[in-house]
């Protein structure tokens, strides 16, 4: 979004990563998107509320957008997260060489154009990953350099871990954690314009 000129600000959700009712891997994300952009308007709302007296009621009242986001790393109907320690990212890598397996991003927005019109879409994106044959030494010169270790699936499309695929089905940014093809659509869904586009 930096990228686009727009300005923002990130509100941590915060929320347990526990679903309900989803059971397939885009149902899940979905609904993880949906959970944290919810808790993000209610922390949003609050502070609003808080600040109500400083505040003009223009700027009380301003309309916003919310974006959330999800991303599952599947592999073999397995979730693969974020590596809790050099092994595992090392074990998830070995698993995935040689292999493809999906990225499932669901994006969920919410415009609050007024205090009684409310806007909210959602879809799931979602990518196709093939890796190329790793050797051992691959692997571990690539985990030793740090990047897979707060990185779901244990690698980065947009770091030295392109280097470890063979190629992608889908849309890139889906795989790095926004695909923004969707989000802009979901944007124009809500008569909200970036860019003329």
């Amino acid at each position: 979004m930096k990228n686009l000129g727009l300005s923002f600000e990130v509100l941590p959700a915060d929320i347990e990563e526990i679903t309900e009712h989803a059971q397939t891997p885009g149902e899940v994300v979905a609904e993880l998107a949906l959970m944290k952009a919810r808790r993000t308007q209610q922390i949003l709302e609050e502070r609003r509320a808080g600040e109500a007296g400083a505040m003009s009621t223009q700027a009380a009242s301003a309309p916003y957008v919310i974006l959330a986001a999800d991303t599952l790393v599947i592999l073999d109907n397995d979730i693969l997260g974020k590596p809790t320690d050099r092994a595992e990212a090392i074990s998830m890598l070995k698993r995935m060489s040689a292999r493809s397996h999906e990225v499932y991003t669901g994006v969920h927005v919410i415009y609050k154009e007024a205090a009684d019109k409310q806007h909210e879409h959602h879809e799931v994106g979602i990518s196709r990953v093939h890796f190329r044959k790793l050797s051992t030494s691959e692997i571990e010169n690539y985990v030793d350099s740090g990047e897979p270790m707060d990185k779901a699936g244990a690698y980065a499309l947009q770091g030295i871990g392109a280097f470890l695929l063979e190629g992608i089905e889908g849309c890139p940014t889906n795989i790095i954690g926004l695909p923004l093809p969707l989000t802009m659509s979901l944007l124009r869904r809500c008569n909200i314009s970036i860019l003329g586009l």
